[in-house]
């Protein structure tokens, strides 16, 4: 029993000690936090806007933005310092260690557009690599005043802004203190605040920030041409399709007559590409002939259509969609692109020759025949076009008996 009762009095007497230690302990705690004129200000809504978050990036806008806590003529705001330290965003805690690649690029660091404290500049003298030091002018701050401080400005590439801790996925934090005086801001260490001096801090706060793994995101847009060789409508092709599409020039019994043209316009062709230049359209093929005999091409110059004389040709317009060209400045070839196509109207197949409207053609064999063939479209990517080719059959009463045909072939490219 009298064993018992020691032992309970040595503890209520460790107790005791034990309290009055932390009872020593409180005012040193609270000393530590009080300013000249009162307690330390903590700034509200305080932050630091990052323009990216990717480890070790460069070129990296800080903005510094908090509201101030502490106001009147008493607080005059003449310096701030803004430090970085990989360890704790404690005010006064020494532990301050460098965020391993960060870097403030102090001597060429520039400072944006500033609010509530407008005649700061950067200290290079006393800024580190993970500290910004700033002084200015005599300011009386009021409570409550916005600050912001972009810490950054100017051309890219030329250290003019902030750089990035190394590691993605990586917490760091900032340190931001306002003072009384320029020199308080810049004979701060961060374990030796003062705060009852003539270089009193007026408030200080913390922050945490944080890089992060940039997500890299992968979608594939292959190259795509669509071309479509038609008359009447354009449909898949499928096994054992005719790949031949027919047009016939003359009457009814497709018999052309000396007395007129008759012009067909059924042929038509779609278009579109995602081509960054564009897609272009060749025509390749010859005249009309049968045996030896042909009927004359029209030429690389467009012509009107003349009764009584041999004629082959054709022109084109763009009849739905947008932005096909067929003008000569673009495609180089005036031959069948001229304004007055669309007034031509389908008259082969029916008993009235005609049809021609205000329209000229062409077709140039020297152009046609090579290797190259001859451009009469370019199609920049965009949606489908569609263009209407009206084909034009003259003949002369010399024009020997037969039955005349040729193959063309419309060749699209894109130019990616």
């Amino acid at each position: 029993m009298q064993k018992q009762r020691a032992l309970t009095s040595r503890m209520m007497t460790f107790a005791y000690v034990l309290a009055l230690s932390l009872a020593a302990l409180t005012p040193v705690l609270i000393s530590s936090v009080t300013h000249a004129s009162g307690p330390l200000g903590i700034p509200t809504t305080r932050k630091i806007t990052m323009s990216s978050s990717q480890g070790g990036a460069t070129d990296v806008l800080y903005t510094v933005q908090f509201t101030t806590a502490q106001g009147g003529a008493a607080s005059n705001v003449n310096g701030v310092v803004v430090e970085f330290c990989d360890s704790t965003p404690i005010i006064g805690d020494s532990s301050c260690t460098a965020p391993t690649g960060f870097n403030t690029n102090k001597a060429t660091l520039n400072l944006g557009t500033l609010a509530g404290l407008t005649s700061l500049t950067v200290d290079t003298a006393n800024s580190t690599a993970t500290k910004v030091v700033l002084t200015g002018t005599n300011t009386a701050v009021a409570t409550g005043t916005a600050v912001t401080i972009p810490l950054g400005n100017g051309a890219l590439s030329a250290s003019h802004y902030l750089t990035n801790p190394t590691a993605g996925n990586h917490t760091f934090y900032a340190r931001i203190l306002t003072f009384t005086t320029a020199a308080g801001a810049q004979q701060y260490a961060s374990g030796n605040i003062d705060n009852t001096g003539a270089n009193a801090v007026v408030d200080a706060g913390g922050i945490a920030l944080s890089t992060a793994n940039q997500l890299l995101i992968t979608a594939k847009v292959q190259e795509r041409l669509s071309f479509c060789v038609y008359s009447g409508s354009c449909t898949a092709d499928t096994a054992g399709a005719a790949r031949t599409t027919g047009i016939t020039l003359g009457n009814t019994n497709g018999v052309l007559d000396p007395t007129g043209p008759y012009v067909d316009k059924n042929a038509k062709f779609d278009i579109s590409t995602n081509a960054l230049n564009g897609a272009f359209v060749v025509l390749k093929g010859d005249t009309l002939k049968t045996g030896s005999f042909d009927i004359t091409a029209i030429g690389g110059t467009a012509a009107s259509s003349a009764l009584g004389t041999e004629q082959f040709g054709m022109c084109l317009y763009q009849s739905a969609g947008s932005g096909l060209d067929v003008t000569a400045g673009t495609v180089g070839n005036s031959t069948y692109n001229n304004a007055n196509c669309s007034t031509t109207t389908q008259t082969a197949g029916t008993g009235a020759t005609g049809g021609v409207g205000t329209a000229q053609f062409g077709f140039n064999t020297t152009n046609t025949l090579a290797a190259a063939g001859d451009t009469i479209a370019k199609k920049p990517a965009g949606s489908t076009s569609t263009a209407t080719l009206a084909f034009i059959g003259n003949i002369a009463n010399t024009t020997e008996a037969g039955i005349y045909t040729t193959t063309l072939t419309l060749i699209a490219t894109g130019s990616y």
